[in-house]
């Protein structure tokens, strides 16, 4: 008994498996295979039933992933057969994983990398880490520039194209550059590398720039470091508010701060013999010991509440005094104490012209 053959029938309109070599069909032969030449041994009731070519079984007992070289995977599940297959002819295309340029036009018109896997997935050309694949550029995106789309740099893009862009900061923001509010930077001579000043995260605050060489040895420290160029500078050329002497002259520029503190008081300009340039509050006037009367050190240590009006009562006057806020003197018996010691006086300046130590003795 001969193999059984394969063939349309033009009778049934259908397939008929499995004749016999006695069947007057038979003698039609072999029927050519309308699908090409298969690259593999497929039967034809893996796809198709007695009933007719079309429609195909649903599912198919075809094992595309394991019986060809291109397993079917997300997306590629979803078209049919003659999506890829064109004419149903199944030797063509012959491709391998990976080769997806055999099918996908490259929109990016050879700008980016030939291997379309190294940014995107089978699920979806969208879906795409964007600022995880733009590290790998000369350009990789921080602060602001996560926040902005493609087109907004991109503005030629057409379908995903992607033009190599100048990265250097001054391409792109040139217009910043010639318009800046608070300081002229055509004016001032200042670099048109951005990032010698700025950050990408704004342009504004904290502007790391090299301030002790433009200002002339004057270092932003402190809350100094915190403040706006306009707190101390004048829009558009960036002139001065005031003139300070150099980085210790506090006075120059916080004269309206020394008046409403220590209008009337005698009290010195030097405010850094008391204050830190990191805030006026907690200030600790260390000299106090060597240049009035020693209250860090010997015998007044510690004996006082770290308030200036402790010994000076008088607001805003630091040239008045008492020694009696803290000493329970009798002014009868220090009389009588003093009563032999010339130019004695019950008052606290003649207590400090005799005690300027704060010794008794």
């Amino acid at each position: 008994m001969r193999r059984a053959q394969r063939f349309f029938s033009p009778i049934w309109g259908g397939l008929a498996f499995g004749a016999i070599c006695a069947s007057p069909l038979a003698a039609q032969g072999e029927v050519e295979n309308p699908h090409g030449a298969l690259r593999v041994e497929i039967d034809c009731q893996a796809c198709h039933t007695a009933a007719g070519w079309s429609p195909a079984k649903s599912p198919m007992e075809f094992d595309h992933d394991g019986q060809t070289d291109f397993p079917l995977r997300d997306s590629h599940k979803e078209p049919d057969c003659a999506t890829c297959h064109l004419g149903l002819q199944f030797s063509e295309p012959q491709l391998a994983a990976g080769d997806c340029a055999a099918c996908h036009v490259d929109v990016h018109l050879g700008n980016l990398s030939p291997d379309c896997q190294a940014c995107h997935r089978e699920t979806s050309f969208d879906d795409l880490d964007g600022p995880g694949l733009h590290t790998r550029t000369a350009f990789p995106l921080t602060g602001s520039h996560l926040q902005i789309t493609c087109e907004t740099c991109h503005t030629d893009d057409r379908g995903g194209a992607f033009t190599t862009l100048n990265s250097d900061c001054f391409a792109c923001h040139e217009d910043n550059y010639r318009t800046a509010g608070v300081v002229d930077h055509i004016a001032g001579g200042f670099p048109t590398d951005c990032r010698q000043c700025h950050t990408t995260v704004t342009w504004t605050g904290g502007v790391p720039f090299d301030h002790p060489t433009v200002a002339n040895g004057y270092p932003l420290i402190g809350a100094h470091g915190d403040l706006r160029c306009a707190s101390c500078h004048l829009p558009p050329d960036g002139t001065l508010k005031y003139q300070p002497a150099g980085p210790d002259d506090c006075a120059t520029c916080h004269q309206t701060d020394y008046d409403r503190e220590h209008s009337g008081s005698g009290f010195p300009t030097t405010c850094l013999a008391c204050h830190t340039n990191e805030t006026f509050s907690g200030a600790d006037f260390r000299d106090h010991d060597v240049q009035f009367f020693p209250i860090y050190s010997g015998k007044h240590a510690n004996k006082w509440t770290n308030d200036c009006g402790t010994c000076h009562t008088v607001a805003n006057d630091y040239t008045a005094f008492t020694c009696f806020a803290c000493h329970e003197h009798r002014q009868s018996a220090m009389d009588d104490e003093h009563q032999n010691e010339p130019g004695y006086a019950y008052q606290s300046a003649v207590c400090l012209s005799c005690h300027p130590d704060g010794r008794k003795e």
